[in-house]
């Protein structure tokens, strides 16, 4: 399909082309400013630049992504700072739904928007605040906190797009080493800050074939930790990792992986959602429905290595196999909690 609105989308992914490829001038640039704007160790900013940066989507998914949306007189974008890469997914919904797109960056992550920006040759505009009129559209993504603030201050007739907290949760079945790997590989990307990024596994299974995968997916991430090193959690998210650490110490089963830990309760009594930083908690669970029941609310991927008789459908949520976590199809919002058609204010 050949659209005005396609021709724009295709722009913004050469743009991510160029940012992505560490021979370019932009994509070296890239890489000298995004380790200080993420938090992430230049490692971290390489590995999420070649496996996630999306720079070759299907022909599909550019139709699905712009047949997704509505067509609108200004789009508005207001974009977080947890992945980084997200910006270029955010920024290229707005542009399949109008030409006139702005979009404010993340004040901590300012930095893939201006390379985006500079690499499509303004594209879309950047601003320092967004002004919607009526009739806009406006998509926003962040903290819970961030959106009801927003929301409060935008004026009637909006339609409103949030994308807001939320996590990844496996189930998984198999001890398989590929299994293990592709786990570990989920939960390191970005540091485990992202919606998609999975924070607890359910493993259907004995009690040995439970323990030897936690050892397989600590050993996996622990070999990670050598090859990208974890970036600095800030205090608070520190604190949260040493009393996550206690926690198992007290109440489970915890193995050292690299910076972070895995946690193991064979017992199916500890859901916990352990804090980011790459932390895994793993439950094992002859009923995984129950415990994706009481997450619901919260989880926006499920990653999958089970047969099909397990795999439960939360609504709302990305469904992948386990090690595509992070990298789903380019055919819009990776949040699908909130309805594409928004809601008017």
């Amino acid at each position: 399909m050949s659209s005005p609105a396609r021709a724009r989308v295709a722009r913004l992914v050469e743009a991510a082309r160029r940012i992505a490829d560490p021979n370019d001038a932009l994509g070296r640039r890239a890489r000298d400013l995004l380790p200080q704007s993420t938090g992430l160790t230049p490692e971290g900013v390489d590995f999420a630049l070649e496996r996630c940066l999306e720079t070759n989507p299907s022909d599909a998914e550019l139709d699905r992504l712009c047949a997704g949306v509505t067509e609108a007189p200004h789009a508005h974008v207001l974009l977080s700072s947890n992945v980084f890469v997200a910006a270029h997914r955010a920024i290229a919904i707005g542009l399949a739904q109008s030409p006139r797109v702005s979009v404010r960056a993340s004040r901590r992550e300012p930095e893939t928007a201006r390379l985006l920006h500079e690499a499509s040759n303004g594209a879309f505009r950047l601003v320092d605040e967004l002004t919607p009129s009526p009739g806009d559209h406006v998509w926003a993504y962040g903290s819970d906190e961030t959106l009801a603030k927003l929301r409060g201050e935008l004026p009637a007739g909006i339609v409103y797009h949030p994308h807001g907290h939320g996590f990844g949760i496996a189930i998984v079945e198999t001890v398989a080493e590929s299994t293990a790997a592709g786990l570990a590989e989920d939960t390191a990307l970005f540091d485990q800050r992202g919606c998609l990024s999975p924070r607890v596994a359910l493993f259907v299974g004995d009690v040995d074939a439970a323990r030897d995968f936690a050892q397989a997916v600590a050993r996996e991430l622990s070999r990670l930790g050598h090859d990208v090193p974890r970036g600095a959690p800030d205090p608070d998210e520190a604190s949260d990792i040493v009393r996550y650490r206690d926690t198992m110490l007290y109440a489970a089963e915890l193995l050292h992986a690299g910076k972070g830990y895995v946690g193991l309760d064979v017992t199916g009594e500890h859901l916990i959602v352990p804090p980011v930083g790459r932390n895994l908690h793993i439950v094992r669970t002859a009923n995984p429905e129950s415990a994706l029941r009481a997450l619901a609310s919260q989880i926006a991927a499920i990653g999958i290595s089970a047969k099909p008789t397990l795999v439960v459908r939360v609504p709302g949520t990305r469904i992948s196999d386990v090690g595509q976590m992070q990298r789903p199809p380019f055919d819009g919002p990776v949040d699908l909690r909130t309805p594409t058609q928004g809601e008017i204010l």
